[in-house]
């Protein structure tokens, strides 16, 4: 880390923003040959399993063995996301959870998807930057891939004790030293920490009396689907709204002068409209798939008026917005994947990833590229 930051030292024009970006982009580009493959959490504590000799079955072993073919030859990776990560520290036992880190190390390259919430921002920002290429906006690169080290997101050091400069270039080789951490390292670090206690159960208990109490009112999954859209809207508008003031700043030069509680409360209305009538459009549900895949799984659960939304859900439902949004192939469990491919539904075509739940069918697709 020490010859970084003497590096940076020496490079002081080069800002934080751009050296970060940098890097992100180097990385999409080192990766643009591969196919990518999404294993959710199951099928990683299987590998881990099968390199441990815990689990020795031929489907098995030669899953890790295709994987590792793949990987090892340039044809593809695995990565991480913040789903499996948080599931992984649900681990108790330390020993699991380092034997876990290593084989995602191995196959994953060192590759994580940006958090849930940065896709969100980013999907939005290519939304509203597609909507104003008339006024000179340039198209906007995509750049959904991190290291492991940023599973979580970046955080930069700041407000320290130097000057500026010097700060700036303690903030590039902190960024530079988590950029080449692996997850054995920061699981090794972590030691016996867990994750925070888990609010999903509550939030499954809420959500299924608000479903039971309205469910005489859905009529179809078209008219539920918008019920949903309706409050993904709601939730992500103010978000969008940044968006498009940053964006304004760019075009015009200057900020947005203040407004008062009333016109905030408009402007937030505004975009929650218009993203309810992008989401009702296919054309816009390809650029904001995170927001379009969350919707039809929660609409789907809503729809099934009998079924009972349930606490580990909510992740499964995040690693399907990552894998289906930005992977080829798809890894998952049977319920999992009875949903997405479901006809009214059909995420798998819509984003062209294959989906498989049984070891065999995984085998087959790996052996198909």
């Amino acid at each position: 880390m020490i010859s970084a930051l003497q590096q940076h030292l020496a490079s002081p024009d080069v800002t934080l923003e751009t050296h970060v970006r940098r890097c992100h982009a180097g990385l999409d580009e080192e990766l643009r040959p591969r196919r990518i493959i999404y294993l959710d959490t199951k099928y990683w504590i299987i590998l881990r399993d099968v390199v441990a000799g815990v689990r020795t079955a031929d489907p098995e072993t030669e899953l890790l063995g295709a994987l590792r073919g793949l990987v090892s030859t340039g044809k593809a990776f695995c990565p991480l996301s913040e789903s499996t990560f948080a599931e992984m520290l649900k681990q108790s036992d330390k020993r699991t959870r380092i034997a876990t880190a290593k084989i995602i190390d191995e196959l994953s390259l060192g590759v994580a998807l940006i958090p849930f919430e940065q896709r969100v921002a980013m999907e939005l920002r290519t939304f509203i930057y597609g909507q104003c290429r008339d006024l000179g906006v340039p198209e906007l690169q995509r750049l959904p891939w991190t290291k492991l080290g940023y599973v979580l997101g970046v955080v930069h050091p700041h407000e320290t004790a130097f000057d500026a400069s010097t700060e700036l270039a303690i903030q590039k080789a902190f960024f530079d030293h988590m950029w080449s951490l692996s997850l054995s390292e920061m699981v090794d670090a972590l030691g016996g920490k867990e994750m925070p206690s888990d609010r999903h159960p509550r939030l499954a208990e809420q959500l299924n009396a608000g479903n039971a109490k309205h469910a005489g009112h859905l009529h179809s999954f078209r008219q539920t689907y918008v019920i949903e859209a309706q409050g993904a809207a709601e939730a992500y508008a103010s978000m969008a709204m940044e968006i498009a003031r940053d964006l304004q700043k760019l075009i015009t030069g200057t900020s947005p002068s203040g407004a008062d509680s009333a016109a905030e409360a408009e402007a937030v209305r505004i975009w929650t409209n218009i993203l309810l009538a992008a989401l009702k459009q296919d054309k816009f549900k390809v650029v904001l798939p995170s927001l379009h895949i969350n919707t039809c799984l929660h609409a789907s659960v809503r729809w099934n008026k009998p079924q009972q939304l349930e606490a580990n859900d909510f992740e499964d439902f995040r690693h399907a917005c990552s894998a289906l949004a930005y992977c080829d192939i798809f890894l998952t469990e049977r319920r999992l994947r009875a949903m997405v491919t479901a006809n009214h539904l059909a995420l798998d075509r819509q984003y062209d990833c294959k989906v498989a739940a049984a070891i065999p069918d995984a085998l087959t697709l790996l052996h198909s590229e």
